[in-house]
């Protein structure tokens, strides 16, 4: 009994040991088998991942060009209103961002039964992958900087409240309707073959014509039409706000295929609109003067926007020569023809500029990114980057007169006279940037720029 018990044991023993290596063996022919099945998988996911990890890097550059927006803007304005440009550029861009959450990007992104004029789907981002909320981000500073593009052009007097509101409306309407007809792969324009790979006019027309209908409805500044000089600041300021934005640039034009090509148009571009600004300046005055060539660059930045994915590097250049001209040339005519009182020139740099970087595609493009333009034998791409350019001024323009004439009907768009004499930071903000320049008995000490 007991020596047949031990071979029971025995018997039990090399029973389980058979099965454990059966199943070992399974295990390691269904492993293999599994691996060399899904051997391409890995290899996506890890592109799916950088991809993403691309797109985060590229938004947090172009979320750090408001702080360029911030500074660029505030050293072109008078000192007396420098907290409270500041301030607006810092919240239009969390505003506009909350805009963008609930309505913009579900709009813009979204498909539905209107997709193609309009999408319908994702509202607070609502039933969203995490490679759709790193789409959101992306898209969302995009969004951001349109919003903070009109500051420019209504400086130091228009009050804050409606600030915030227009904010809030061009993140959340304005911008993402006609970044669907461009940018979503339904959208009519794009239907079309409308090229606009970074934005040129998806972002900076969109912004710059809403810049110049604000500029015409709330009127110029104090002294505009008199030809008093209304000179900025603070050109320390201007040049820190300018390399702010060039290094976000890099950011704004990425794209993970052609790295190289977008960032090396993108730097020839902007070197190459300061370059021509400065020298006609200097033909015209005798004076290097850099207010110009940074807003030369940044004309240049704006004009290769739309093609950075699809030009040539020499194009690029000519491309941001031909900006810079347009730049001085669009200031000049913005002031002595429109006569609108734009304080930072938001409405050349980046309205004119712009349209010329979407015509630019139609011209330049190489076929890099299988798009092609005139000097690759597609005339044809000229017809839908002019209809393109002709949409964005007319939604713009349009709806920016209609949407800014209601909020100075409603909630006043304009300061007071008063306050803007005294400046808007301490009225509107209770804060000056430089309190050491107000009187000891209080109030505001008059501007360095007015004195002039």
């Amino acid at each position: 009994m007991n020596q047949m018990s031990g071979v029971f044991r025995i018997s039990t023993f090399k029973l389980k040991l058979t099965i454990v290596m059966l199943l070992g063996i399974g295990i390691l022919v269904s492993s293999g088998a599994i691996a060399y099945a899904q051997e391409t998988d890995p290899i996506t996911a890890l592109s799916e991942k950088l991809d993403n990890f691309v797109l985060i890097v590229a938004a947090a550059l172009v979320f750090f060009m408001q702080a360029g927006f911030a500074f660029l803007g505030a050293g072109l304005i008078r000192s007396k209103n420098t907290v409270n440009y500041m301030t607006k550029s810092f919240l239009d861009f969390c505003i506009a961002s909350l805009g963008f959450w609930a309505f913009g990007y579900a709009l813009m992104m979204g498909g539905g039964g209107a997709a193609g004029f309009i999408g319908s789907e994702g509202f607070f981002l609502a039933d969203f992958s995490d490679a759709n909320l790193v789409s959101w981000l992306f898209q969302m500073v995009f969004a951001g900087t349109a919003a903070t593009i009109i500051a420019g052009a209504m400086a130091e007097r228009t009050k804050i409240n409606a600030y915030f509101a227009y904010s809030f409306i061009v993140g959340a309407v304005v911008y993402p309707i006609y970044g669907h007809w461009a940018w979503n792969g339904e959208g009519w324009l794009a239907e079309l073959d409308f090229a606009d790979y970074a934005g040129s006019g998806v972002v900076h027309m969109i912004g710059g014509f809403l810049a110049l209908a604000g500029a015409i409805v709330v009127g110029p500044r104090k002294g505009f039409r008199e030809g008093l000089p209304l000179k900025g600041h603070n050109m320390p300021y201007v040049v820190i706000g300018t390399f702010i934005l060039f290094f976000g640039w890099f950011g704004f034009n990425i794209n993970s295929d052609t790295l190289g090509l977008n960032a090396v148009n993108t730097l020839l571009a902007g070197a190459a609109g300061a370059t021509s600004a400065i020298y006609i300046v200097m033909i015209r005055t005798g004076k290097a003067d850099i207010e110009m060539a940074a807003n030369g660059s940044l004309a240049g930045l704006v004009g290769i926007t739309a093609g950075c994915a699809y030009v040539d590097p020499w194009a690029a250049v000519v491309i941001g020569l031909i900006a810079g001209g347009l730049m001085v040339v669009g200031v000049a005519f913005v002031k002595n023809i429109l006569k609108v009182d734009d304080p930072v020139g938001a409405v050349t740099v980046h309205g004119i500029n712009g349209a010329w970087g979407l015509l630019a595609v139609g011209i330049f493009a190489a076929g890099h990114n299988d798009v092609s333009g005139l000097i690759d034998g597609n005339a044809a791409q000229l017809g839908p980057q002019a209809l393109g350019l002709v949409i964005a001024i007319a939604w713009a323009l349009g709806v920016g007169l209609l949407l800014f004439k209601m909020l100075d009907l409603t909630m006043g768009l304009r300061a007071s006279e008063e306050v803007e004499d005294q400046g808007l930071d301490e009225p509107e903000h209770g804060a000056l940037a430089y309190p050491e320049m107000a009187p000891q008995t209080g109030g505001i000490a008059p501007d360095p720029a007015e004195a002039d």
